[in-house]
């Protein structure tokens, strides 16, 4: 069984990962703000490393004359440097196990949302920023680098924060955000987390089953 590492673990789909690896008998660390641990300035919680999970990731809405600096920083620094200094903190480790680096990104990448500025930006950094890892970590190392994208995710954190935004920004209801988010889905409702975390556990089973998939974003709800 692998040590793997989630950021964004204490809750969302961070948490829904932690526990399917978990389930899977793999040695899990959590790692997250909750727990004092920041991803712009990482601290190293283990020696020896096979899989870093990069989930942690946040997002504030507004129209754009009314986003602040700071509101830009925060979703750039956490959504997008955090990746590049957690996997430089990491580095040695997952050079050492020839290991993971899995990106949680998310369909904003190449589906922006309105009043999202900062956050499309930040996922479409997280996106080429999965493309350029893999390009020069998986030849040099042997580490494999890829990406899983989800669309809106069921019962989150985000996914309320996202769902009270969108009604104080647009002076909607609650219940007609809803109706048309869901207009937006193919399937007709928003993704359990539950269910990305299984397949990300499937996934992670063994090296065989993703090593292939270095340089890949791979869609997770359309």
């Amino acid at each position: 069984m692998s040590k793997i590492l989630v950021t964004g673990s204490a809750k969302g789909l961070g948490k829904a990962i932690y526990e399917a690896l978990e389930k899977e008998n793999h040695e899990v660390i959590g790692y997250d703000r909750n727990y004092g641990q920041d991803v712009v300035e990482p601290t190293l919680a283990c020696e020896k490393l096979d899989v870093l999970i990069n989930c942690a990731g946040i997002n504030l809405i507004d129209w754009l004359e009314n986003f602040t600096d700071e509101a830009w920083d925060q979703v750039i620094n956490v959504n997008a440097k955090g990746i590049f200094k957690m996997v430089q903190a990491y580095l040695p480790m997952l050079k050492e196990s020839k290991g993971t680096v899995l990106n949680i990104v998310s369909n904003a990448s190449h589906m922006p949302m309105t009043c999202s500025l900062a956050y499309n930006a930040s996922k479409g950094a997280a996106h080429i920023m999965t493309l350029q890892l893999a390009r020069e970590l998986t030849k040099k190392y042997g580490i494999t680098v890829f990406g899983i994208a989800p669309n809106k995710l069921k019962n989150t954190g985000m996914s309320a924060a996202i769902d009270d935004q969108v009604v104080a920004t647009r002076g909607w209801t609650k219940e007609y955000a809803q109706e048309y988010q869901l207009q937006g889905l193919l399937c007709g409702e928003e993704t359990p987390p539950e269910k990305v975390a299984e397949f990300i556990a499937f996934l992670l089973q063994s090296k065989d089953h993703h090593k292939h998939l270095t340089g890949c974003i791979l869609p997770y709800g359309a």
